[in-house]
């Protein structure tokens, strides 16, 4: 089954479905909501619609994170479990597929650094072992850009070139190094941390964006340790070849994201309520 075979497959809210508010023709979708997208989506979405006639986009696709994932069980991000059965919501997944059957699909956010980590742990979810999108994972390629023509080529250039080679290519403009990753998903960690403190005890139902952190820290996770392990120089040069110490330190590195627990985001501002009453 091809990535397209799986996305055709989703039925959207039109349909009184609950895998996605849209699945369809990108046509229709400019159509209806045009005038309300990112101008660099909008352009990047004409631009594909232009070459890809046949083009579709699914929005706000759901998916659960998997408890038996192996790389899960090692992060052992407990919280990220407490949330409903498909928490994982992709924005946008645009997807077509050639007359010789082939297909590709963009996994796409709007455009910052930390989107771009959140989108490659997205893919890392969708795409591990055992997964839905597990035997299509060559189809499928995480982009988060400022460039509309960066997004529009990228997505012509898949049927053309191999993914993995794209996504490296995306990785090198947004880290230069596994350091440089780690610094962008540390300071992101620690910016949603400050953002729940502010915000949460001002929601009168805070239940969405505690599920928003909550996934947020669950991708920074996902995104430092997944990609330390598939790092073969790494590998070689940090760790002698030994598989074990560099799963150890992926662990170290995914645990070193800073969160506040679930438990902590509802108590949010109640403490001092209570003492302000008494």
């Amino acid at each position: 089954m091809s990535v397209c075979e799986i996305l055709n497959e989703k039925v959207d809210e039109r349909k009184q479905g609950s895998d996605c508010t849209f699945n369809g023709y990108l046509e229709d979708y400019l159509s209806l909501h045009e005038e309300d997208l990112d101008p660099v989506l909008k352009d990047a979405f004409k631009t594909i619609l232009e070459e890809e006639q046949d083009a579709k986009i699914i929005t706000d696709l759901k998916h659960a994170i998997s408890r038996d994932a192996v790389s899960n069980q090692i992060i052992r991000y407990k919280d990220v479990f407490k949330l409903s059965s498909r928490p994982l919501i992709t924005p946008y997944i645009i997807y077509a597929e050639h007359e010789d059957g082939e297909g590709r699909a963009l996994l796409l956010l709007p455009h910052s650094k930390e989107n771009y980590l959140y989108g490659k742990g997205m893919y890392y979810c969708l795409t591990e072992p055992g997964s839905e999108f597990a035997e299509v994972k060559n189809e499928l390629v995480s982009i988060a850009s400022d460039s509309s023509e960066e997004i529009s080529s990228t997505f012509s250039r898949m049927f053309a070139e191999k993914a993995g080679a794209i996504q490296r290519n995306l990785d090198r403009k947004v880290f230069g190094s596994y350091e440089e990753l780690k610094k962008i998903a540390y300071q992101a960690a620690e910016e949603e941390k400050a953002d729940a403190i502010e915000k949460l005890p001002t929601l009168e139902d805070r239940t969405q964006a505690i599920y928003q952190y909550v996934v947020h820290w669950f991708l920074l996770k996902k995104v430092l340790y997944v990609q330390y392990m598939v790092n073969k120089t790494i590998l070689k040069t940090e760790h002698d070849g030994n598989v074990k110490k560099q799963r150890n330190q992926a662990k170290i590195n995914a645990d070193s994201i800073a969160f506040l627990s679930y438990s902590e985001m509802w108590r949010l501002g109640t403490e001092e309520e209570t003492k302000e009453e008494n």
